[in-house]
């Protein structure tokens, strides 16, 4: 059995961390995310509303709260309500940065909403976005060039 002081235990501990600098993960899909959300709320203006669900607890005791508030894995990060073609309506967009895929939770639940009548989108930058106020039918003199 090897015996080390206390000293010598946290001199290791430090050089440790240091080896390994630690930094957050890279955030890909908040830029798209904040994109999006921007075009969108450009776009529709006033008469329509652009909500973001988050549905990432801090902790598994938050998460546990969320579930129990009604919180759905996999729910779409945007919704966007307001006057459709044939009244009141809501859409769903699902925002993932270029070259990720949707996981499979996910596309359970957005063909759940789809099987209700909604559409879901994803949506992986301005393009899309674009692509679904067209798709949307929301009325060209509401989305605002």
């Amino acid at each position: 059995m090897i015996r080390m002081t206390a000293a010598e235990y946290l001199a290791g501990q430090q050089a440790r961390q240091q080896a390994k600098p630690s930094r957050p993960a890279e955030d890909v899909e908040g830029p798209v995310h904040r994109s999006v959300l921007d075009l969108l709320r450009l776009r529709l203006g006033r008469d329509y509303l652009v909500q973001h669900t988050p549905n990432r607890p801090r902790s598994p005791v938050q998460g546990g709260r969320e579930k129990a508030m009604g919180a759905v894995k996999g729910w779409p990060d945007l919704a966007v309500y307001g006057p459709g073609p044939a009244g009141p309506a809501c859409w769903f967009a699902e925002i993932k940065p270029p070259g990720t895929s949707v996981p499979a939770y996910q596309r359970a639940v957005h063909d759940q909403l789809r099987n209700l009548g909604f559409d879901v989108r994803v949506l992986r930058g301005i393009d899309d976005a674009e692509a679904a106020l067209a798709a949307w039918r929301i009325p060209a003199a509401a989305r605002r060039a």
